[in-house]
């Protein structure tokens, strides 16, 4: 008689400390399907994001490489004008020496 006292009290201590075992059992799917459904979103969000980046990453890309050809045509452009500069300077330098002659062989004769 004890011993079935005995068995029933700890089989009722059993029941009572697996009920909330029970229930979190009982949740742990319904968790489960919810982390699930969230991974299967940052999944989705990742791979948009993924594709946003490489369009940007190649428009960023092409516009570069259409900065450097303008650099490069300017910069062309910047050698051309120098040596125009070069060659004006160096036609000015000659025109002054020229001058330089003439005003000289002027100058000369009303010396002697």
């Amino acid at each position: 008689q004890e011993e079935m006292v005995k068995l029933r009290e700890s089989i009722q201590a059993l029941c009572q400390s697996t009920n909330p075992l029970a229930r979190s059992m009982d949740y742990l799917q319904e968790d489960l399907d919810n982390m699930g459904k969230e991974m299967d979103f940052w999944t989705k969000d990742k791979e948009a994001q993924s594709q946003k980046l490489e369009e940007e990453e190649r428009k960023t890309a092409q516009e570069i490489d259409n900065l450097v050809s303008q650099l490069r045509s300017v910069e062309e452009s910047i050698k051309e004008e120098e040596l125009q500069i070069k060659s004006m300077k160096a036609s000015v330098l000659r025109n002054d020496a020229q001058i330089k002659n003439m005003l000289s062989s002027i100058v000369r004769p009303t010396q002697r």
